[in-house]
């Protein structure tokens, strides 16, 4: 005789998607020198069952000595420190821990800026102020390692495809050739001694024109700079 036993109902529906997060966690690393954005993302997230955040820092620096001890899967970052480019801080990062998903957080909408942290390995690129539920699904795709824009860049990027701004329209700064040169390198995220060996100058020259630049459009660090030049249409 097959004797069938009767199995009690849960109480709630079976949900696979908690159990598969629960058994497999995302953990995310937060990369911002604003205390009120981190403590506001580690509090929007705090529900979230499958997503852990295991570390925060507040500069390049942090970061990569963070991540000697600690790895995540996922980095949101701020691409505007205070020590590190985002740019270089994103191959840098990529370069001695490949397998770890970037999404670049930043309130530059700028689509040189978006499409020069995605050339350089970024997963995503979000804005400052994006909705819980945007956040959320830009870390879901970076985990299946698929790219995660917000519906208002990819927008931006198109029209910045099929009506390009005349490059340095009504420019209120006068750069000289080789500080324009300059400018664009630093904008793709180059280091001094790459924009020296790019442009077959020395590395001292090459820093010379980065200060000119800083005190010519009256910025107070690279980061500063970037943002700055991309404002004001300066960078190509």
């Amino acid at each position: 005789m097959c004797i069938v036993k009767k199995v009690k109902a849960l109480p709630y529906p079976l949900n696979l998607k908690v159990i598969l997060n629960n058994m497999n966690k995302v953990n995310l690393a937060i990369v911002d020198d604003h205390p009120i954005a981190v403590n506001g993302l580690m509090m929007m997230l705090s529900d979230q069952q499958h997503i852990h955040i295991c570390g925060t820092y507040n500069s390049g620096k942090a970061l990569l000595e963070g991540l000697s001890t600690q790895m995540p899967d996922v980095l949101l970052m701020d691409i505007m420190l205070p020590d590190i480019m985002g740019n270089e801080l994103v191959l840098t990062v990529l370069k001695q821990h490949p397998p770890i998903r970037i999404i670049a957080l930043s309130s530059l909408d700028a689509p040189a800026m978006v499409k020069s942290m995605l050339h350089n390995g970024c997963i995503g690129y979000l804005l400052k102020g994006a909705d819980k539920a945007t956040i959320i699904t830009a870390i879901e795709h970076a985990v299946q390692n698929r790219e995660f824009l917000e519906p208002g860049l990819k927008e931006h990027l198109v029209q910045s495809i099929l009506k390009p701004q005349k490059q340095h329209q009504q420019q209120p700064y006068t750069l000289t050739k080789r500080e324009d040169e300059v400018l664009q390198l630093i904008v793709k995220g180059a280091t001094t001694q790459e924009i020296g060996n790019q442009l077959a100058i020395s590395t001292r020259t090459a820093e010379t024109h980065r200060l000119a630049l800083i005190k010519k459009l009256y910025a107070r660090n690279s980061a500063e700079l970037v943002a700055i030049a991309l404002r004001l249409g300066l960078a190509e």
